[in-house]
This record gives structure tokens, sequence and C-alpha cells, in this order.
């Protein structure tokens, strides 16, 4: 089955992220295929590479997990939101907390992403990125900036400084950033998912367990 336009953006539209800065089409019809192909034609591999390959999915999936965690607890679309709540006690430190947590588990994510390598994790790399540039402006005005390499930093004061008006502005549904992040790492973490199981069989080295693992992470993205 090839992938199509239509697939995608239907996909991508539901948490209302936009595919058109990173070509997935060309990633997975063309080159996670010849990558694919190579792999299974490869029968190098040690078990040292593969248990570092689990190795490195589990902490992806440890670290994703994590990750949509927090995106999840910042959303607003509960009745009484940690922002409502926040703003009724006069108090945001519940919410101070859980951005650290947020932009301590977006950093790991994205080094282990990197860490772990493959076309996949550097497509969904790519879309963090992406995620965190397209709420630049209202990110900055709670005390986030995003570094070159696409990682988050925290002004400590003016973050503390912020309302629970402007956190809400910021990462509630007004901006979008959280639930796209979530939507993202729960990707991820399902991807990750897949490959540990893959890294664990004793049929990878045939690639027949690697091209059924590879089929449900593909899917995964828009399913």
């Amino acid at each position: 089955m090839r992938i199509t336009n239509q697939m995608l953006a239907k996909s991508a539209a539901k948490s209302g992220i936009s595919l058109q800065g990173t070509s997935l089409l060309n990633i997975l019809n063309h080159k996670s295929s010849s990558g694919l192909l190579g792999s299974i034609g490869n029968n190098t591999s040690t078990s040292a590479s593969k248990i570092l390959k689990k190795s490195n999915y589990s902490k992806l999936e440890d670290l994703s997990e994590n990750l949509n965690k927090y995106a999840s607890k910042l959303t607003d679309s509960a009745k009484d939101s940690i922002y409502d709540k926040a703003k009724e006690g006069g108090n945001t430190k519940d919410i101070l907390s859980d951005i650290s947590k947020m932009v301590e588990g977006y950093n790991a994510t994205m080094k282990q992403l990197k860490i772990t390598g493959g076309t996949m994790n550097e497509f969904y790399r790519q879309q963090l990125k992406e995620i965190s540039t397209g709420s630049k402006e209202a990110l900055k005005g709670i005390g986030i900036t995003q570094e070159k390499d696409g990682s988050l930093a925290v002004n400590e004061k003016t973050l503390q400084n912020a309302d629970a008006d402007a956190l809400k502005k910021a990462l509630g549904s007004e901006s979008g950033f959280v639930s796209k992040l979530s939507f993202i790492s729960n990707r991820i973490n399902q991807n990750a998912s897949v490959n540990v199981m893959s890294a664990s069989s004793r049929y990878t080295s045939n690639g027949s367990a690697y091209m059924g693992s590879f089929e449900e992470s593909k899917y995964n993205f828009w399913g």
C-alpha cells in the first residue's frame, strides 16, 4: 500500500500538525524503503548491536511516554483545567512544575531520537522542532525559547512571573502547542514500542519480524 498526501493530511489535521515542512512521503516511500531492504539483507548484525538498539528504543519509549504525560497534563480541555484551578487559587506552582518537567522531557526525547537514529526518528525529531518553532512567540512570552539544535531553554524569572492567563495562552488550546506535542510524543512512543519488540524477536535476522514492525510503526503515525 503506497502512502498518499491525502492519507497524511487527514491524520495530521486531527491535531493541527502541518506536514509541509518535512516530506514524510519521501521518507516513507523512498528513503525508508531502501534503508529497510538494506537492513534485511545485511546478516552481519551482532548480538551487541541488537542489544544496543533495544536499549536505545527502550529509553526512547520511556522518555516519550513521560513527555506525553506532562504535555497532556498541560492541556486545557478539561472542565476544571490546571489553569482554571491556578487562577482560582492564585497559585501557579503546579503548572510551573509540570512545565519544567515537560521541557526536560522534550529535550531528553529530542536527544534520544538523535542517538537512536533511523529515518522515522529523524522525522519525529524534525516534527518536534517545527511544533516549537510554530509557537515561538507564544512560548517566548512565558520565558521558553528554542535553541539552534531544537532544544528548549527556560528563563526561570520570566516563567515565574507569568500568570495563569499567560500560561494558558501560550500552552492551552489557543496555541495548540501541547496538543501537538502530545500527538507526536504518542507516535514516538508507539514507534519505539514496536522497535523494542522487533529487537527482541528471534526473527529479526531474516527480516520477517522487522518488516512487520516497520509496517505497524509506519501506519501508527496516522492511525
